[in-house]
C-alpha cells in the first residue's frame, strides 16, 4: 500500500491526466472537493440566477478555498456507464460549462471496480 501511495503522489505531482484509483476513498484524499458519482446534472454544471449563469457550488468552493486543488469524482463505478459521460467535460477538458478549472488542479476518480468504467472515460485517465 505504501508503494501505491508513493506512486499516486508522483502521478498527482506530474498532473498528466486524471487518475483512477481503487484503493482510496474520497474522504482520504486531502485538499479536495468531492463530487459524488450520483450528483445531479444540475448540481454538476451550474444554474441561472436571473440572466446570469452561475457556477455550481462545488466549483465556487474549489475556486474560493486555495487549499483545495483536487477534484474527486467519487465511486464513479456506482452509476451506469452511459450516465458516467456527464463527467467528460471535467475529465477531458478541465471545465464545467463555461467555467475553466485551472490547469494545475488535479482530478482523481475513485472506484471499487475498474471494469465498470465506460470505455470513453477509461481512454482519458491514468489507471493506478
Amino acid at each position: 500500500m505504501k508503494e501505491k501511495r508513493e506512486l499516486i503522489n508522483t502521478y498527482i505531482r506530474a498532473n498528466v491526466a486524471p487518475i483512477l484509483v481503487d484503493f482510496l476513498e474520497a474522504k482520504d484524499i486531502p485538499n479536495s472537493v468531492i463530487l459524488p458519482a450520483d450528483i445531479s446534472k444540475a448540481e454538476l454544471v451550474g444554474h441561472y440566477e436571473d440572466i446570469n449563469y452561475c457556477p455550481p457550488s462545488w466549483y465556487k468552493e474549489l475556486m474560493e478555498d486555495k487549499d483545495k486543488f483536487v477534484i474527486v469524482i467519487d465511486q464513479l463505478d456506482s452509476i451506469p456507464q452511459d450516465e458516467q459521460s456527464k463527467f467528460i467535460e471535467i475529465i477531458k477538458y478541465k471545465q464545467v460549462s463555461t467555467f475553466e478549472i485551472p490547469e494545475d488542479y488535479r482530478i482523481i476518480i475513485t472506484v471499487k471496480n475498474k471494469k465498470e468504467i465506460s470505455e470513453e472515460i477509461y481512454s482519458l485517465i491514468a489507471i493506478m
